[in-house]
């Protein structure tokens, strides 16, 4: 990287630093931009990025590999740490033919659940010895940072085998009360599907995932479970119920009864999360969360997933959340705007009635 290139990247995330961003965009013919407590800023002191930079760039933050797997896939993410000051989780694509950069800052600690607003049903489900929980959400819904917190959690507490299987790998677990094996897929094993049929047999308690995105994957997430362990999923949904159609998708027709049923008889909990700007700055963790209960299993065998939005509206005793109340609720406490809360409901009708 030229001398004029590196203080051009130096200069653009040490502004994101200084501003505590948490994103960093870089296209071509136009501004760097960055991510401040949910608004987006154009650093229009900087200068306008060219071709040039931009392959650069690409150059020195993605492995020859991976830039093979880019001209491919024409998408890719990779970790990427700047100086050792800050670790990123970046992302590159192309966009009017150039490459195109995201840069999503990995805090280098990692923050308890409680402090991030994770529901205590969630982290006490975290200490169950066996089953299946789905952690979903869309892009900078902070998902991989909810399943980051839970695992340390375990960390911190209990002497348990860890495994996480990721692409890439973002945040950092280091060893103390558990023993934890980090893998990144396309580095250290070849593909998830591959970690989790090695993981059946293996001398692990819990195993994470980071994303479900290959044929076969799901039914070997569902075996894994069946085998007596816990396994969490991370998963790219907008809510609970998509979430388990898209799980339940990549299972073969032959193994869709099947399946079914050991989503009813191990599924501890689904959760799909927002990070939501909060009208005194920052976000705010805004969720719907489905348990299980006799209505929750009656639907997963029979499949009718389209009732599960009314059971999440009228179970709330057995701990279930839907997403609209919640966001009335923080509307209600003064922690997000009601404009901010009509964005992401997931229907306006039920928000509406909800704050009432």
């Amino acid at each position: 990287m030229s001398s004029a290139d590196s203080l051009l990247l130096n200069t653009i995330l040490n502004q994101a630093l200084e501003k505590h961003a948490s994103d960093i965009h870089l296209t071509v013919g136009n501004y760097p931009v960055i991510r401040v407590g949910g608004s987006l800023t154009v650093l229009t002191t900087e200068q306008i990025i060219n071709p040039d930079f931009i392959n650069t760039i690409v150059e020195a933050m993605v492995p020859a590999p991976e830039r093979e797997r880019l001209q491919h896939d024409r998408e890719v993410v990779v970790s990427y740490t700047w100086a050792d000051r800050a670790r990123f989780r970046a992302q590159i694509f192309f966009q009017k033919g150039y490459p195109a950069i995201s840069l999503r800052l990995i805090p280098t600690q990692i923050a308890n659940p409680k402090d991030l607003g994770i529901s205590s049903i969630i982290i006490n489900l975290i200490d169950q010895l066996k089953g299946l929980i789905i952690i979903a959400g869309p892009y900078h819904s902070g998902r991989t940072t909810t399943a980051s917190s839970l695992l340390e959690n375990v960390n911190q507490r209990l002497g348990k085998h860890i495994l996480t299987l990721e692409r890439p790998i973002e945040y950092l677990l280091v060893n103390n009360k558990a023993v934890i094996s980090q893998r990144e897929v396309g580095k250290d094993v070849p593909s998830f599907l591959q970690g989790l049929k090695e993981a059946v047999n293996d001398d692990i308690e819990i195993v994470m995932m980071s994303e479900l995105s290959e044929v076969g994957q799901a039914e070997a997430v569902l075996e894994l479970v069946e085998s007596g362990k816990l396994v969490m999923v991370v998963m790219n949904a907008q809510s609970v119920v998509t979430a388990l159609e898209s799980f339940l998708s990549d299972i073969s027709p032959q193994r869709a009864s099947w399946a079914r049923q050991i989503i009813a008889d191990s599924l501890l909990a689904v959760t799909a999360q927002r990070l939501i700007p909060k009208i005194a700055g920052g976000l705010a963790l805004a969720y719907e969360i489905l348990t299980m209960s006799a209505a929750v299993k009656s639907v997963m065998k029979d499949g009718n997933f389209y009732q599960l939005n009314n059971v999440m509206l009228t179970s709330r005793q057995d701990g279930m959340i839907a997403l609209d109340r919640q966001l009335a609720d923080l509307v209600k406490q003064g922690v997000i705007a009601a404009d901010q809360a009509a964005r992401y409901a997931l229907d306006p009708k039920t928000l509406q009635q909800s704050m009432k």
